[in-house]
C-alpha cells in the first residue's frame, strides 16, 4: 500500500451518521475518510444504523454499480478496498476498509475505530470491492 497513514483514527469515536474525525464517524464516514487520505472521494450514504434493510439495499446495489469491481484479496493490494460485512441477521450492515496486510479498520458503537486482523473478521465479510468511477 501507499505510505498513506490511518493509525491516528484508531480511537475516534463512533458516531451515527458520523462524517468528520472531530466530531466522529460511522462505518461509512470512516470509508469516507480513508479514501480520501488516498485522493478518493466516495459517494454519500446517510443511513440510520438500525435500518438493517435499508443499509443491505444500498450496500447491494452500490456494489452492482459499475463503479465497483468485487476483487480477491491474493497478493499486493495498491488502494483500500471496501469489506462488506454481515453483521446483523442476514442483512450487509458493516463496512470496513481493507488497508493491506492482512488488516481491516473500522468502527463500530462498541469499539470506536479500530485495526483488526482480517481473519478476526472473516466470517462476517461477504466481498471485497475496489472502488473505480472510471467505468
Amino acid at each position: 500500500m501507499d505510505n498513506v497513514c490511518v493509525d491516528d483514527l484508531v480511537g475516534v469515536r463512533f458516531t451515527a451518521a458520523g462524517r468528520t474525525v472531530e466530531d466522529g464517524l460511522d462505518c461509512w464516514g470512516l470509508a469516507m475518510e480513508v479514501f480520501r487520505r488516498y485522493g478518493v472521494v466516495l459517494p454519500d450514504y446517510q443511513v440510520a444504523p438500525e435500518a438493517y434493510k435499508e443499509i443491505d439495499y444500498i450496500a447491494a446495489g452500490a456494489m452492482q454499480k459499475s463503479m465497483w469491481k468485487r476483487v480477491v484479496v491474493d497478493g499486493v493490494v495498491k488502494r483500500p478496498l471496501i469489506a462488506l460485512m454481515r453483521v446483523h441477521e442476514r442483512f450487509i450492515t458493516h463496512v470496513g476498509v481493507y488497508i493491506g496486510n492482512g488488516k481491516i479498520i473500522h468502527t463500530t458503537r462498541d469499539t470506536n475505530v479500530v485495526i483488526s486482523n482480517v481473519n478476526m473478521l472473516q466470517a462476517v465479510i461477504t466481498g471485497y470491492y475496489r472502488y473505480d468511477p472510471s467505468n
